[in-house]
């Protein structure tokens, strides 16, 4: 596989947030009519969640661009840098960035189940 491929699959497999999103919303929404302790810990949930989805939906953009060669991940990085966005001490692989980008897809994963508890907590 090339690295456009790599990036291509990468991209369709962060798309699948956007069903985690919608499943997230919902069980806040649930815990919130419960009321009680646990709806704080749901909304601090709730919260790094958001930031985790709008990650991985930028993520998704960026390997999807990767993809269509509308861009290099050097170019990436040199932009970043350029905008202050982010702090560079050196070029990564495409593997370490999908390796990042799937550590956070997991991570919303692991945070979608731990809410989904809670609400069955809420509902004892």
């Amino acid at each position: 596989m090339d690295n456009s491929t790599d990036s291509l699959i990468t991209a369709r497999l962060l798309a699948t947030t956007r069903y985690t999103a919608v499943f997230n919303a919902l069980l806040f929404a649930l815990s919130a009519q419960r009321g009680g302790a646990w709806s704080a810990v749901q909304l601090a949930l709730a919260a790094v969640l958001l930031y985790c989805h709008i990650r991985i939906h930028f993520d998704r953009r960026v390997f999807q661009d990767f993809a269509d060669n509308r861009y290099s991940p050097e170019d990436f990085d040199q932009s970043l840098q350029q905008n202050g966005l982010r702090q560079i001490s050196g070029s990564r692989t495409l593997t370490q960035r999908i390796n990042g980008a799937l550590f956070l897809w997991r991570k919303s994963l692991y945070l979608t189940a731990a809410q989904f508890l809670i609400l069955l907590i809420q509902s004892i």
